[in-house]
C-alpha cells in the first residue's frame, strides 16, 4: 500500500487538515492517509491532552474514506523527535510505500532537526504549500535535498488557515468561523471544555 503519514499537533484538527489529506490522497495516488498526533511530552503552549486530539481526529476519520488516525506516539513516556517517530512508523509499516506529509513551514526547518541528514536521505515527503514559502527555491539552495523524494501540493485555499487561528478564536470567544473546524469537533471542544484558558 501507498500511505501518507500526516504528523502534527492537530490542536485542534481543522477542515484544512481534512481537505489537504484528501488532496494528498488524490494527487499522490495514496491508498490512505494516517494522521499521527504528537504525544503529551511535546512542549508547546496551549497543547490540550493527546487523548483529546486523538479523539477529535478519530471523530473526523470515522466519517471519511481512506483517512485514519494512529496512536503510535500517544503512549510513549518521552518526547519524540521526528526521526524517532519515522522509525516507529517504518518498522510498523515496513511492507508499505511510506510518505511523510508536512506543511512547508515545517519542511523548511528540517535541516535543523535531529538526524536531519538521515531524515532527508532515507524518507519521502509530501509538502503542503504554506503562506509565501517557495519550496522549489529552498530545495535548490540546499544540496542535501532531493527533488525525487519530495512531492509538492499547492494549497491556495488554506495557506493562511492554522490550528493556532482556530484555537485563538475559540479561547477569546470571538465570533467563530464555522468553516474552520468541523461541527462535530466544535461540539467535542464544548463538551470537554477545551481551549478556554
Amino acid at each position: 500500500m501507498k500511505i501518507g503519514f500526516f504528523g502534527g499537533s492537530f490542536n485542534p484538527p481543522t477542515n484544512a487538515h481534512v481537505c489537504l489529506a484528501k488532496k494528498a490522497l488524490i494527487e499522490c495516488k495514496l491508498d490512505k492517509v494516517i494522521f499521527v498526533p504528537m504525544g503529551d511530552f511535546y512542549q508547546k503552549k496551549g497543547l490540550v491532552l493527546a487523548k483529546h486530539r486523538y479523539n477529535m481526529l478519530k471523530i473526523i476519520c470515522d466519517k471519511q474514506e481512506n483517512l485514519e488516525v494512529s496512536d503510535i506516539e500517544l503512549y510513549l513516556n518521552k518526547q519524540m523527535h521526528a526521526i524517532d517517530a519515522f522509525k516507529l512508523i517504518e518498522n510498523k509499516y515496513r511492507q508499505d510505500d511510506i510518505y511523510f506529509i508536512m506543511g512547508a513551514d515545517n519542511f523548511v526547518n528540517i535541516t535543523k532537526w535531529k538526524d536531519s541528514k538521515e531524515l532527508l536521505e532515507k524518507y519521502k515527503y509530501i509538502v503542503l504549500g504554506r503562506e509565501n514559502i517557495d519550496i522549489n527555491k529552498y530545495i535548490n539552495e540546499n544540496c542535501i535535498l532531493d527533488f525525487n523524494k519530495i512531492r509538492m501540493i499547492e494549497n491556495e485555499e488554506f495557506k493562511n488557515h492554522s490550528s493556532t487561528k482556530a484555537r485563538n478564536t475559540l479561547s477569546l470567544k470571538k465570533t467563530y468561523d464555522k468553516d474552520m473546524v468541523p461541527k462535530e469537533i466544535l461540539e467535542y471542544i464544548a463538551l470537554n471544555n477545551l481551549y478556554n484558558d
